[in-house]
């Protein structure tokens, strides 16, 4: 196979194999030019070891090859590249394509198709290069997490922050996500201190590591970020209060640094929140949320317009722009078998 993206149609191939013989040897066969190599046999392996399966080895076949099926030679080279892989006459071999029955033929063995009409599982690679958040949840949970566009809302307090992921989430079919301060602050004492700042620090790290393992879904909407803690820990008239912001904060921060940014501009009325500290203004401006994107080098846009509805229109189309970019690390096309 290919795997190019792993599918949950992979998945079941190797599962049906395994109910044909004793042990399972998967071939997964790549070339050097192709993207993402490591990613996809490490994720088909993970998806092997969840599923429990016994006896199945994923072995990877990283060179350039023949594509050509009309090319002279292809079939002695692929007769030899399975020979060099350890088949011998009497195994199986399990493919949901076609020309498993040729394999068979040259190496002396028996071919069980498995779903070649797509009756079980209508997984398409092809299709899923071609528009992987409609077809995402046929990729597997293990490769998901390079494809999963992930957004944060940022920007000053009381801009319409939390209302506005939550309509992308709904809008996206995506993992809408909370600002673990809230809850944190809420739950405890309401109160910025040293401690406080690094429980929630500690505690919104976690959260979104958490979101990343979830899967299932194309998109991630955060209502904030880490950047937005290491944006509150640098303001200068809290310096005095809770000390400099820590490395190792920055350093989270970068790790889990979002595809994309959306400041929502402050050109809408402040609502007071017994959790803002600011009195009945903003502490931040937007000017100030905008330098923190540019100190980073994240990557944002700004929704100027005070109108809602054209802040969700613009924030949606934006997003599928870098949604449509990632799903390019995928694409191409391998001619020929």
């Amino acid at each position: 196979m290919t795997a190019m993206p792993p599918t949950t149609g992979h998945l079941q191939l190797i599962r049906f194999a395994r109910q044909i013989g004793s042990s399972v040897k998967v071939m997964i066969n790549t070339q050097p030019h192709e993207p993402m190599v490591n990613e996809r046999v490490l994720a088909l392996r993970d998806a092997v070891k969840r599923s429990g399966l016994r006896n199945v080895e994923v072995s990877h076949y990283n060179k350039t090859i023949e594509q050509d099926p009309k090319t002279p030679g292809f079939w002695d080279m692929w007769q030899k590249l399975m020979i060099k892989f350890g088949i011998k006459p009497g195994d199986n071999i399990v493919a949901s394509e076609p020309y498993g029955q040729k394999l068979a033929e040259i190496t002396g063995t028996q071919f069980f198709p498995s779903d070649i009409n797509r009756d079980i599982n209508c997984a398409v690679a092809t299709h899923i290069r071609n528009d992987p958040a409609a077809h995402f949840d046929e990729i597997l949970p293990e490769f998901q997490r390079y494809l999963t566009t992930t957004v944060t809302v940022f920007g000053a307090e009381s801009t319409g922050k939390t209302t506005l992921s939550r309509q992308l989430a709904e809008k996206l079919g995506g993992q809408w996500v909370f600002e673990y301060a809230r809850p944190y602050l809420e739950n405890t004492l309401n109160e910025i201190t040293p401690r406080s700042m690094k429980n929630i620090w500690i505690g919104q790290a976690a959260l979104q590591r958490h979101v990343q393992n979830l899967g299932g879904k194309p998109y991630v909407i955060q209502d904030t970020d880490l950047f937005s803690t290491v944006g509150y820990w640098q303001f200068p008239h809290w310096r005095n209060q809770i000390g400099k912001c820590p490395s190792g904060l920055i350093k989270d921060a970068k790790r889990l640094k979002s595809d994309l940014y959306i400041i929502t501009a402050s050109n809408i009325p402040f609502e007071p929140d017994p959790l803002r500290y600011g009195g009945d203004v903003r502490e931040g401006s937007d000017e100030y949320w905008i330098n923190v994107c540019k100190h980073y080098g994240l990557p944002y846009i700004i929704l100027n317009n005070p109108d809602p509805n054209i802040r969700l229109r613009q924030a949606v189309r934006e997003i599928k722009k870098v949604s449509k970019q990632k799903a390019g690390r995928i694409s191409f096309d391998r001619h020929g078998l």
